[in-house]
Protein backbone atom coordinates (compact mmCIF):
# COMPACT_ATOMS: atom_id res chain seq x y z
CA UNK A 1 0.00 0.00 0.00
CA UNK A 2 1.32 3.42 -0.88
CA UNK A 3 1.85 6.13 1.70
CA UNK A 4 -0.56 9.00 1.99
CA UNK A 5 0.06 12.51 0.76
CA UNK A 6 0.04 14.77 3.79
CA UNK A 7 0.59 18.44 4.50
CA UNK A 8 4.14 17.42 5.46
CA UNK A 9 4.59 16.23 1.86
CA UNK A 10 3.39 19.61 0.62
CA UNK A 11 5.68 21.45 3.05
CA UNK A 12 8.66 19.43 1.83
CA UNK A 13 7.87 20.29 -1.79
CA UNK A 14 7.37 23.95 -0.84
CA UNK A 15 10.82 24.04 0.79
CA UNK A 16 12.43 22.46 -2.29
CA UNK A 17 10.74 24.97 -4.59
CA UNK A 18 11.82 27.89 -2.38
CA UNK A 19 15.40 26.61 -2.32
CA UNK A 20 15.47 26.29 -6.09
CA UNK A 21 13.89 29.72 -6.61
CA UNK A 22 16.41 31.29 -4.24
CA UNK A 23 19.23 30.03 -6.46
CA UNK A 24 17.82 31.56 -9.64
CA UNK A 25 19.90 34.47 -10.92
CA UNK A 26 18.29 37.87 -10.84
CA UNK A 27 20.84 39.82 -12.85
CA UNK A 28 21.99 39.25 -16.42
CA UNK A 29 25.64 38.71 -15.46
CA UNK A 30 24.73 35.62 -13.42
CA UNK A 31 22.88 33.87 -16.25
CA UNK A 32 24.53 30.66 -17.39
CA UNK A 33 23.06 28.28 -19.97
CA UNK A 34 24.38 25.15 -18.25
CA UNK A 35 22.81 26.22 -14.96
CA UNK A 36 19.59 27.09 -16.78
CA UNK A 37 19.35 23.59 -18.22
CA UNK A 38 20.12 22.14 -14.77
CA UNK A 39 17.33 24.26 -13.26
CA UNK A 40 14.93 23.04 -15.93
CA UNK A 41 15.93 19.45 -15.17
CA UNK A 42 15.40 19.96 -11.43
CA UNK A 43 11.96 21.47 -11.96
CA UNK A 44 11.08 18.61 -14.28
CA UNK A 45 12.15 16.18 -11.57
CA UNK A 46 9.92 17.86 -8.96
CA UNK A 47 7.00 17.95 -11.39
CA UNK A 48 7.41 14.30 -12.29
CA UNK A 49 7.74 13.23 -8.65
CA UNK A 50 4.63 15.17 -7.58
CA UNK A 51 2.62 13.78 -10.47
CA UNK A 52 3.73 10.22 -9.76
CA UNK A 53 2.86 10.63 -6.08
CA UNK A 54 -0.68 11.76 -6.92
CA UNK A 55 -1.13 8.98 -9.47
CA UNK A 56 0.14 6.43 -6.97
CA UNK A 57 -2.48 7.49 -4.43
CA UNK A 58 -5.34 7.39 -6.88
CA UNK A 59 -4.57 3.85 -8.04
CA UNK A 60 -6.44 2.78 -4.88
CA UNK A 61 -9.14 5.44 -4.59
CA UNK A 62 -10.91 3.67 -1.71
CA UNK A 63 -7.90 4.34 0.52
CA UNK A 64 -7.88 8.06 -0.21
CA UNK A 65 -10.07 9.73 2.39
CA UNK A 66 -11.52 13.25 2.09
CA UNK A 67 -8.77 15.09 4.01
CA UNK A 68 -6.11 13.52 1.80
CA UNK A 69 -8.14 14.35 -1.29
CA UNK A 70 -7.95 18.01 -0.31
CA UNK A 71 -4.18 17.65 0.05
CA UNK A 72 -3.97 15.90 -3.32
CA UNK A 73 -5.89 18.76 -4.94
CA UNK A 74 -3.33 21.17 -3.49
CA UNK A 75 -0.54 18.98 -4.84
CA UNK A 76 -2.18 18.96 -8.25
CA UNK A 77 -2.50 22.74 -8.22
CA UNK A 78 1.18 22.92 -7.29
CA UNK A 79 2.05 20.82 -10.33
CA UNK A 80 0.34 23.45 -12.46
CA UNK A 81 2.48 26.15 -10.83
CA UNK A 82 5.63 24.11 -11.37
CA UNK A 83 4.68 23.51 -15.00
CA UNK A 84 4.12 27.24 -15.45
CA UNK A 85 7.57 28.03 -14.01
CA UNK A 86 9.06 25.29 -16.18
CA UNK A 87 7.44 26.84 -19.24
CA UNK A 88 8.91 30.23 -18.30
CA UNK A 89 12.40 28.74 -18.01
CA UNK A 90 11.93 26.97 -21.34
CA UNK A 91 11.15 30.37 -22.88
CA UNK A 92 14.33 31.70 -21.30
CA UNK A 93 16.28 28.87 -22.88
CA UNK A 94 14.66 29.59 -26.23
CA UNK A 95 15.59 33.27 -26.03
CA UNK A 96 19.12 32.51 -25.02
CA UNK A 97 19.75 29.88 -27.66
CA UNK A 98 17.86 31.02 -30.74
CA UNK A 99 18.24 34.71 -30.33
CA UNK A 100 16.31 37.83 -29.55
CA UNK A 101 15.34 38.58 -33.13
CA UNK A 102 13.36 35.40 -33.73
CA UNK A 103 11.47 35.07 -30.48
CA UNK A 104 10.82 38.54 -29.12
CA UNK A 105 10.41 40.98 -31.99
CA UNK A 106 9.98 40.37 -35.68
CA UNK A 107 12.06 42.12 -38.35
CA UNK A 108 15.17 42.79 -36.33
CA UNK A 109 17.45 41.47 -39.06
CA UNK A 110 19.17 44.86 -39.33
CA UNK A 111 19.09 45.70 -35.64
CA UNK A 112 22.29 45.86 -33.59
CA UNK A 113 20.35 43.83 -30.98
CA UNK A 114 20.19 40.87 -33.32
CA UNK A 115 22.67 38.63 -31.52
CA UNK A 116 23.73 40.85 -28.65
CA UNK A 117 24.67 38.47 -25.82
CA UNK A 118 23.84 41.11 -23.20
CA UNK A 119 20.28 41.45 -24.50
CA UNK A 120 19.91 37.69 -24.43
CA UNK A 121 21.17 37.60 -20.85
CA UNK A 122 18.77 40.37 -19.83
CA UNK A 123 15.82 38.52 -21.31
CA UNK A 124 16.88 35.26 -19.69
CA UNK A 125 17.29 36.96 -16.32
CA UNK A 126 13.80 38.45 -16.66
CA UNK A 127 12.39 34.99 -17.32
CA UNK A 128 14.26 33.67 -14.29
CA UNK A 129 12.68 36.39 -12.15
CA UNK A 130 9.23 35.45 -13.47
CA UNK A 131 9.87 31.75 -12.80
CA UNK A 132 11.11 32.59 -9.30
CA UNK A 133 7.92 34.51 -8.56
CA UNK A 134 5.80 31.60 -9.84
CA UNK A 135 7.69 29.07 -7.70
CA UNK A 136 7.46 31.26 -4.60
CA UNK A 137 3.74 31.71 -5.16
CA UNK A 138 3.33 27.95 -5.58
CA UNK A 139 5.36 27.26 -2.43
CA UNK A 140 3.25 29.74 -0.46
CA UNK A 141 0.07 28.07 -1.68
CA UNK A 142 1.42 24.69 -0.60
CA UNK A 143 2.05 26.03 2.90
CA UNK A 144 -1.46 27.45 3.18
CA UNK A 145 -2.76 24.12 4.46
CA UNK A 146 -5.01 24.58 7.44
CA UNK A 147 -4.66 22.24 10.44
CA UNK A 148 -8.15 20.92 9.77
CA UNK A 149 -7.14 19.58 6.35
CA UNK A 150 -3.91 18.24 7.81
CA UNK A 151 -5.62 15.11 9.13
CA UNK A 152 -5.16 12.07 6.96
CA UNK A 153 -7.51 9.79 8.88
CA UNK A 154 -11.05 9.17 7.75
CA UNK A 155 -13.65 11.41 9.32
CA UNK A 156 -15.62 8.50 10.73
CA UNK A 157 -12.57 7.23 12.58
CA UNK A 158 -12.02 10.54 14.30
CA UNK A 159 -15.61 11.17 15.34
CA UNK A 160 -16.38 10.62 18.99
CA UNK A 161 -19.76 9.22 19.79
CA UNK A 162 -21.65 10.39 22.83
CA UNK A 163 -23.23 7.75 25.05
CA UNK A 164 -27.00 7.81 24.92
CA UNK A 165 -28.61 10.04 27.48
CA UNK A 166 -29.78 8.10 30.51
CA UNK A 167 -33.11 9.34 31.77
CA UNK A 168 -32.90 10.61 35.32
CA UNK A 169 -35.58 9.51 37.74
CA UNK A 170 -38.12 12.23 38.34
CA UNK A 171 -38.30 13.62 41.75
CA UNK A 172 -41.68 14.17 43.10
CA UNK A 173 -42.64 17.59 44.31
CA UNK A 174 -44.78 16.03 47.09
CA UNK A 175 -43.40 15.64 50.58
Amino acid sequence: MSSSVTPTTLDYLARRLDELAAQFPTNPEAVDLVTLTDDIAMLTHHLQHATERAQERFTAPLTVHPPERVTLVQLTRATAGIANALDTLAEALTYATTGFQREAVEDLARSPLRNDPQVLRIMTAEKYVAARARLRHTAAALRATSPRTARSTPRTASLQTQPPAVPQPRQSSRP
